[in-house]
């Protein structure tokens, strides 16, 4: 009995020590020092996290892809230039949701287009987020776990990343926190206001990304328990909140069916994005429909070229959406067990140590261009187990500690539901980073307070978390650097560092060997180099050897390395094996390189005395490609100005763009150098004729028919 109740005093002096810490109540005259130790610690909070953010983007700014954004930036980019310009970008319903694009243009709008502010605006913007976090933390644990998670998010490596990124992160986790800090402060002092501008906070939000809307249902129901003795109440704040949310999202619903006659609630995405991370061919983490590669738009036009050719009519945002959902729910019905692996597989990747890349493979990068993360080793291992740990130890304030373990759930299953990557599971990063303190600081009391079977509970339970957490599910989880190094690649040899650029196509090759990316910039690298022995031996080896296809590769992709395979092998004089890879980029591509591949082909033919073939060649050119500029003619014919295909064909392109009258020096040129050629000749005739010069067209045709005699 006695030890009963020592057991029971210690579990009561637990929690009287958990209601010491939520609710401080310093006395009237300290209170004022009390504000300005928080201020202090609130300020300190804040310049350390923008200081640590500042070097960061200052480092970052040494990396070739800092002033050239790729993928999801790029687009965020264009979309955020528009709207800085006045300008209409998204001419239907949304796809993707609109408030970061114009969180940026107004960026651009104030500082003028650029890289760096941007960043800057953020790093500041994800200060006031840790600072955030240290409110957070004061009013529901005390000061001390407060100021130690602030300090831990203005030093948590992966947050700093994602400020540096022209990407959604920074401001979603700065809305999603404001929203949690809200709801406590309302829940402590409920008003009709209060619940309504968290539902603001909640829609803005979503406009960033819609996904965080699944935790408005749970606030309605956090708030019937909350106030179940007083269900009206409950209800009228409830019926706040929705107003709130509706306050933001239902002008972009208007929008999108004024200008899109659909009905869309804020973006299309959802259907596809769904897709993506159900089907029989997801991993759970690859942002990418099966058969698709790294490509915006083109797999977003694709998506919808395929859900319409499957319904045999065009189809709205919101149809393309749906066509997307129903594949995803027919996979889940006709293959359960898979589809309960999968799901089982991305809630292990959620909870994974590993940051899993999607356009960007957070490692590789900051590795090579920010040393100052190499001394932020603050990560997901840590803060990822106590967070478990700090979410087990709620249960004891459910109702009022909901706002931040009910976000956690609900936000994970917002993500579990797609796919899993680092940046789509940053918003609960902050939270868990509480929730672990909080964790730390009580399992610090019961030591001190001698309950050894909660140390022994929680250290079990911390077991557990780690392995869970630690063990990834499969290697896959972890970085993959070959996306990067092709990335990388590109960015040297297309601003002119090609040297740079080979050292990365040959560690991508490395780790895929005979990827059609890779050995297409490797080739162009080299050849740009004049290592043209190199990179013939690179092609050949990719074409002939050994390869591990690639999900997303295309005929157009084989078609381009093909393509520089025959531009290399013609620059050393292999015209045989030329002609070769040039027909096979054609048979690939018809209209590859908008008809360079042809082109190029005519002047091989032509170097080998092999003439009609070669105007054939460049009348193939010309006709499928109406477009064909003029200028590849010219270049052509300053190194060999007496050729008269050369001659003919650029007279011809000049004739197919309408430029008559420039087309008639080339076209006479060459009849001078080959009076037999008979299709220079009708070309020439309907030039004059064109240009209303009829007896010199008639002086033609008696001259043709003369020769023909």
């Amino acid at each position: 009995m006695a030890r009963k109740a020592k057991r029971r005093r210690h579990r009561h002096s637990g929690d009287q020590a958990d209601a010491a810490e939520a609710a401080p109540r310093p006395s009237a005259d300290s209170r004022r020092g009390a504000r300005r130790g928080d201020l202090t610690i609130l300020a300190a909070i804040v310049l350390c996290a923008f200081a640590l953010r500042f070097v960061y983007v200052l480092q970052w700014r040494s990396s070739p892809i800092f002033e050239h954004p790729k993928i999801d930036e790029l687009y965020h980019d264009q979309w955020a230039k528009a709207i800085a310009a006045g300008e209409i970008f998204v001419e239907g319903a949304y796809f993707r949701a609109p408030l970061y694009p114009a969180f940026l243009g107004a960026i651009y709008k104030v500082f003028g287009h650029g890289y760096l502010m941007p960043r800057v605006v953020q790093a500041a913007l994800s200060a006031l987020t840790c600072g955030l976090l240290f409110l957070i933390g004061r009013t529901l644990f005390g000061r001390a776990v407060g100021a130690v998670a602030g300090f831990a998010a203005a030093s948590y490596w992966s947050l700093i990343f994602f400020d540096g990124e022209l990407l959604i992160p920074p401001l979603i986790i700065f809305l999603d926190l404001l929203l949690l800090w809200l709801l406590i402060r309302a829940a402590r002092t409920p008003g009709k206001l209060a619940y309504g501008l968290a539902g603001a906070v909640l829609g803005l939000s979503a406009l960033a990304r819609p996904n965080v809307l699944l935790f408005g249902p749970a606030i309605v129901i956090w708030l019937v328990v909350a106030y179940r003795r007083r269900v009206t109440r409950a209800f009228v704040y409830a019926g706040c909140v929705t107003a709130g949310c509706l306050l933001m999202v239902l002008p972009i619903t208007v929008r999108n069916y004024v200008v899109g006659n659909d009905f869309v609630l804020i973006a299309s995405q959802g259907g596809l994005n769904f897709y993506i991370g159900n089907n029989p061919h997801s991993d759970g983490r690859t942002a990418i429909a099966p058969g698709e590669r790294l490509d915006f738009w083109g797999s977003y036009e694709r998506a919808i070229l395929r859900a319409e050719d499957a319904l045999g009519r065009k189809l709205k945002p919101s149809e393309v959406s749906d066509y997307h959902y129903k594949l995803a729910w027919d996979f889940i019905r006709q293959q359960p067990g898979k589809a309960l692996a999968l799901t089982v597989l991305k809630l292990r990747l959620f909870w994974s140590r590993y940051e899993i890349a999607n356009n960007k493979n957070l490692y590789f990068w900051t590795e090579r261009f920010t040393p100052i993360v190499r001394f932020l080793p603050l990560g997901f291992g840590v803060i990822g187990p106590l967070g478990i740990l700090g979410l087990v130890l709620c249960r004891r304030r459910g109702v009022e500690l909901f706002p931040l373990w009910g976000f956690v759930l609900v936000y994970m299953l917002s993500v579990v539901l797609f796919f899993c990557t680092a940046r789509y599971r940053m918003p609960v990063i902050p939270v868990l980073i509480l929730l672990a303190v909080y964790a730390v600081f009580q399992g610090v009391s019961a030591v001190r307070q001698a309950r050894w079977k909660s140390v022994a509970g929680g250290l079990v339970a911390l077991a557990f978390a780690t392995a869970f957490v630690n063990v990834t599910p499969h290697t896959a989880a972890g970085p993959n650097d070959f996306i990067s190094h092709v990335m990388l690649g590109d960015l040297y040899d297309d601003h002119g560092r090609p040297e740079l650029g080979v050292e990365h196509y040959r560690r991508a090759l490395a780790i895929v060997p005979g990827d059609l990316a890779a050995a297409y910039g490797l080739g162009s690298a080299l050849t740009k180099l004049n290592r043209l022995p190199e990179g013939i031996a690179d092609f050949r080896r990719v074409l002939t050897g050994p390869r591990i296809p690639r999900s997303g590769e295309t005929v157009e992709m084989l078609a381009s390395v093909h393509s520089n395979f025959a531009n290399a092998l013609a620059r050393t004089g292999d015209y045989a094996e030329a002609i070769e890879h040039y027909r096979a980029a054609i048979g690939l591509e018809p209209r590859g390189g908008q008809g360079s591949d042809q082109f190029n082909l005519g002047l091989v033919l032509d170097a080998l005395g092999r003439h009609d073939e070669a105007l054939d060649a460049f009348e193939q050119v010309i006709e499928a490609n109406p477009d064909f500029p003029p200028a590849h003619f010219d270049a052509g014919l300053r190194t060999d100005p007496a050729n008269p295909r050369l001659l003919y064909g650029l007279g011809h392109a000049l004739l197919i763009r309408g430029q008559y009258n420039e087309a008639l020096a080339p076209l006479g040129k060459c009849l001078r150098l080959d009076p037999g050629n008979v299709r220079a000749r009708r070309h020439l005739k309907d030039a004059l004729t064109r240009l209303g010069r009829h007896e010199e067209a008639a002086v033609l045709s008696r001259a043709s028919g003369a020769a023909a005699e």
